[in-house]
């Protein structure tokens, strides 16, 4: 089943938690960097008592780590006034990173590890990437698990309404259900998610948890239903949107997903940014995979709100931009391109250079287009 982590969002990675170094509850080990890529440095140590980290570790080869760039991205910019601090570290080389790196939109801190040793304090080389470790004011690890799956825990620590001690509790019944999952006894570590769905109804992964086991047991027009009562309540969840177009596809139900499509862009139409994030993950990253409608209709209403300001517009305009060139329309998807291209200048932004050559490129392919000659 393709993708199947959709499914999972951080399972795997909490089953595995007996490998990792640190554990819910311990003192977060201080950082040890090699090199500052991206925005300035920072210690465990300097933000105890005012700084929230989230710790990331990644790797520019790894797919899942360079789909969750734009999440990160997007809560580091929602927060960034709430001292919340966000570090992506890899532990390949600083020319490596700083080539990756560069001309890309990351507002938050990417650092390069000093041979490993950070890597080794909270991973222990467990080679499950990404791999995320929220850090609370006091300096304690608060919650493990998957980028993608951050949203919540955050937002519950930010608030001081986040329980460490429920947490490592959790991670102990995700470990049994891992083992029943090895053992194949679906329906035994579906009575133990459903009980951790009493206390926590709001837990995305355990919402994964119990779409992935329906399917298992073959009972997909349950696992459909569970996630429409889900999205009832909560209807901009990216994650569950992921949730739902998955079971449909599964069950190729292809009309029904077209459907499903227009209605959570139209629940998110006041959400410029979601939007953007929407039209990206709509776009694909294969060939001929693109679902080109929603992600068309999705970026221009993101492109089109009255909520933006320049930087955002330009991040929303390259979106579109790319939708205009893959639909067609390269005069249009040059004319965005280039608003683009000049807010990033004119706010002094490095990635202005790489939008100039996308520029260029689509104003090439349009005269192509038109049958001129190119010098």
């Amino acid at each position: 089943m393709r993708n199947i982590r959709i499914f999972l969002f951080g399972f795997f990675l909490a089953a595995a938690l007996p490998a990792f170094a640190v554990k819910v509850g311990d003192q977060a080990p201080e950082l040890q960097i090699a090199a500052w890529i991206k925005n300035g440095p920072a210690t465990i140590a300097a933000g105890k008592g005012k700084t929230i980290y989230i710790i990331e570790f990644w790797a520019t080869g790894c797919k899942p780590c360079l789909a969750a760039m734009p999440n990160l991205h997007q809560i580091q910019e929602q927060y960034k006034n709430q001292g919340v601090t966000i570090i992506g570290i890899s532990t390949e080389t600083a020319d490596v990173v700083r080539n990756f790196t560069a001309g890309k939109a990351i507002n938050y801190k990417i650092a390069v590890d000093d041979n490993q040793k950070t890597y080794r304090r909270y991973m222990s080389g467990n080679g499950n990437i990404p791999a995320t470790f929220i850090i609370d004011k006091s300096g304690t690890v608060a919650w493990i698990g998957h980028p993608l799956d951050i949203s919540l825990p955050l937002k519950r620590i930010v608030t001081g309404k986040f329980d460490i001690k429920k947490t490592a509790q959790r991670q102990k019944s995700y470990r049994r259900i891992q083992q029943l999952f090895a053992e194949k006894k679906y329906s035994e570590a579906l009575q133990i998610t459903e009980s951790e769905l009493k206390s926590a109804p709001d837990n995305v992964q355990l919402i994964a948890l119990k779409a992935f086991i329906f399917f298992q047991l073959n009972k997909k027009d349950e696992a459909l239903a569970f996630i429409d009562k889900i999205l009832k309540t909560h209807p901009m969840n990216m994650e569950l949107f992921e949730l739902k177009t998955h079971i449909l596809n599964q069950m190729k139900k292809y009309k029904e997903l077209d459907v499903f499509y227009l209605e959570f862009i139209n629940n998110c139409k006041d959400e410029p940014l979601l939007l953007n994030q929407l039209a990206r993950k709509l776009l694909g990253t294969r060939f001929g995979e693109a679902k080109l409608i929603p992600a068309l209709k999705a970026a221009e209403l993101a492109y089109s709100s009255r909520k933006l300001n320049k930087l955002q517009r330009a991040e929303i305009g390259e979106t579109l931009a790319r939708i205009y060139y893959m639909i067609g329309r390269i005069d249009r998807a040059a004319k965005i391109q280039n608003i683009v291209y000049r807010i990033l200048k004119n706010n002094k932004k490095p990635r202005f250079v790489y939008a100039l050559r996308i520029l260029e490129y689509y104003q090439q392919a349009h005269k192509l287009g038109q049958g001129q000659q190119i010098k």
